[in-house]
């Protein structure tokens, strides 16, 4: 089988970058038979990553094939040098809303991750919500098929964009092996001191847009007991935006003391900015408690990364949270202020370092895996390319 895989919306290490790469990697590395097709942008360095780590698989030569594409994501018509392209493959796989337009040749696989545009209408422009519904409905009806990360996107696929549920498959994100318990003492001191981390903290990791909710979280936080407040203050990672701006200054208003650059006092809020990858996993294994307080999510991978490392979570009661986090975490409504404010107490005072809650984590978690879904992902494959051809277009 010749499988196309298109990586050039993985721009940043976050969001579908995860994904592609760890799912890329294990189907690569477990089927060196098929000849494998990565199209990729050669200025992206975290796209040359996950090129690089492919690389150090020993494959049989011409079994795969680097392409760079100089245009957007919306085209496959040119690469480098400018020369039409006609892909040959039997399957070709874009893992993101936006496929190319005008693909012709192999039977096309797309993932949605989520539709919050659609089902969070007050949270993006209007003119985003159109472009996003054309693209997403548009592209889900060219496909063969459409993969997605969990029950409820999939339900979304199917009202906001039309798509029989005979054509959308639910394959579960998973975590990658470096989420786990750290017992380096010394390691997690040296990351400790790297990013200026109190002994005890709660942990939000993601961006700061507005349907992640952080403002309610910064509210729920203000209302905490004081003694609290300053045994557990709020870290959060993420690229530091306007979004940030006007969440500090909304701390601010309730004098709470906020900061970008982390400082001795430590402040009650700290907006670390983006981290390097591989220190996530320590950062959850110093965290007292991990927190998603988003009103959407495709998946919610966050509270599943805190568990594995044995921190306890709590997260929003909607969208696909609670199919991740299963009974292994409290839940909270996210548009209720005292209920987020009211979780994050009661973990705080009896969740952490609390064995029952680790085991119920560590279980949970075993639900999921990349392994698994990389797997998933290459049936899919041979399923699509042995009803041949493509799909009309």
């Amino acid at each position: 089988m010749k499988v196309s895989f298109d990586i050039r919306f993985a721009h940043l290490p976050c969001g579908s970058w995860p994904y592609v790469s760890n799912v890329l990697w294990l189907m690569v590395a477990d089927h060196p038979e098929s000849q494998w097709r990565i199209y990729h942008n050669p200025w992206s360095p975290p796209q040359q990553d996950i090129i690089n780590r492919l690389k150090k698989i020993n494959l049989d030569p011409g079994r795969i094939e680097y392409i760079p594409i100089k245009n957007g994501c919306l085209s496959l018509g040119h690469h480098l040098e400018f020369r039409p392209i006609q892909d040959d493959s039997d399957v070709y796989h874009y893992p993101h809303f936006d496929m190319p337009l005008g693909l012709k040749g192999p039977s096309l696989v797309m993932t949605i991750h989520d539709l919050y545009p659609l089902t969070l209408p007050g949270y993006c422009s209007r003119l985003k919500r159109i472009y996003f519904r054309y693209i997403a409905a548009k592209n889900a009806r060219r496909a063969s098929r459409v993969i997605t990360i969990s029950k409820n996107t999939k339900r979304d696929i199917i009202e906001q964009l039309n798509i029989p549920a005979e054509k959308i498959t639910v394959i579960n994100q998973g975590y990658s092996d470096q989420f786990h318990p750290i017992d380096d003492k010394t390691f997690l001191a040296t990351i400790a001191q790297k990013y200026h981390l109190p002994e005890t903290f709660i942990l939000y990791t993601g961006n700061h847009k507005p349907h992640k909710n952080i403002a309610r979280l910064i509210q729920a936080f203000a209302q905490l007991p004081g003694a609290l407040q300053k045994k557990y203050p709020l870290i959060l990672t993420g690229p530091i935006t306007n979004d940030t701006t006007h969440l500090i200054n909304l701390a601010k208003s309730l004098t709470l003391t906020a900061t970008t650059k982390p400082t001795t006092p430590q402040a009650d809020l700290t907006f670390l900015g983006l981290i390097d990858a591989d220190d996530l996993p320590a950062l959850y294994n110093l965290a007292s408690l991990g927190v998603l307080p988003s009103l959407y999510e495709g998946f919610g991978l966050a509270p599943l990364e805190a568990m594995v490392c044995g921190t306890p979570a709590i997260c929003s009661n909607t969208s696909a949270t609670p199919e991740v986090a299963g009974n292994a975490a409290r839940m909270f409504d996210p548009y209720n202020i005292n209920d987020i404010a009211k979780t994050l107490q009661a973990a705080l005072q009896n969740d952490i370092n609390n064995p029952t809650v680790q085991q119920a984590g560590f279980q949970n978690a075993k639900r999921f895996s990349w392994k698994k879904n990389a797997n998933l992902t290459y049936q899919l494959y041979k399923e699509v390319a042995s009803e041949g051809g493509p799909c009309p277009r």
